[in-house]
């Protein structure tokens, strides 16, 4: 009975102390750029961040438009994603490589941005029908 109470006793000292585990979140690794975007002239990685630039406007207005018509894959929901977060992380890798450079330095947002306008105002509603004219005799 003592070493129950005993037990007891230490059960209910320690049921205040609670340690909570929180999941560690480690950023993803940088980037990694390949030789070749390494060797590029500043004009070369000015050409490469604008595609890259374009392909991350594309991506978030695909995903914010829904799946093309036609487009055939079932798994883009999933994928786009993922393609997207690539596509941001090369955009600061190439940021990055710029100001090492010392060539101009393009920032990936504003980038984003202007390319998904662009691509924005090229979708055009289709012309509205020319107005009916009615020809009366009267």
């Amino acid at each position: 009975m003592r070493n129950f109470l005993l037990l007891s006793g230490m059960g209910c000292a320690l049921a205040g102390c609670v340690t909570y585990a929180y999941p560690i979140v480690e950023p993803p690794p940088p980037y990694a750029l390949l030789p070749v975007d390494e060797s590029m002239s500043c004009n070369g990685i000015a050409a490469s961040f604008r595609y890259s630039a374009r392909r991350a406007a594309l991506l978030e207005y695909w995903l914010a438009a829904g799946p093309l018509a036609g487009y055939g894959y079932e798994r883009y929901p999933l994928d786009a994603p993922k393609q997207l977060i690539d596509e941001r992380r090369r955009l600061d890798a190439l940021s990055d490589l710029q100001r090492y450079k010392g060539c101009m330095v393009m920032e990936p947002g504003p980038a984003v941005v202007e390319e998904r306008l662009k691509l924005e105002g090229s979708v055009r509603p289709p012309p509205p029908p020319p107005p009916v004219v009615l020809n009366s005799k009267g």
